[in-house]
């Protein structure tokens, strides 16, 4: 009985991220088509790029630059980084491929905790 439950909780274990191997670089473009704050969703035209060379990255947008670190899961393909601090906000990002992308922008206005969410699509520049 201890053996088909041992082996149904070591399928169900999550398997450890790996480090996005140092050689590989590549380009994401974003496309982000819906956006939600405190007060609701609704539609949005948000447009990022991602530079990635092993586990960092340049993020990009229309007004903003800053880099960003993270790992690579070779068991399903996404790739997950974090930007560090600055200026009261911080950036996470995931794509997860056809399933799509997601980030969020951690920030405060007023006094406030405040998390914009946003969801897309990234294509791999060829």
């Amino acid at each position: 009985m201890k053996t088909p439950l041992l082996a149904a909780l070591l399928l169900a274990a999550p398997v450890q991220a790996e480090t996005i191997h140092p050689d590989r670089a590549f380009v994401l473009n974003c496309a982000f088509s819906q956006s939600c704050i405190s007060g609701g969703c609704g539609e949005e035209d948000y447009n990022v790029t991602l530079e990635v060379a092993g586990a960092q990255a340049v993020f990009r947008d229309h007004h903003l630059k800053t880099t960003m670190a993270g790992g690579f899961d070779p068991a399903t393909g996404q790739i997950s980084l974090g930007s560090e601090p600055s200026d009261g906000s911080s950036y996470f990002f995931s794509d997860f491929g056809d399933a799509g992308a997601v980030l969020s922008i951690h920030t405060q206005s007023e006094g406030q905790a405040l998390v914009i969410a946003f969801e897309g699509r990234c294509e791999e520049v060829q």
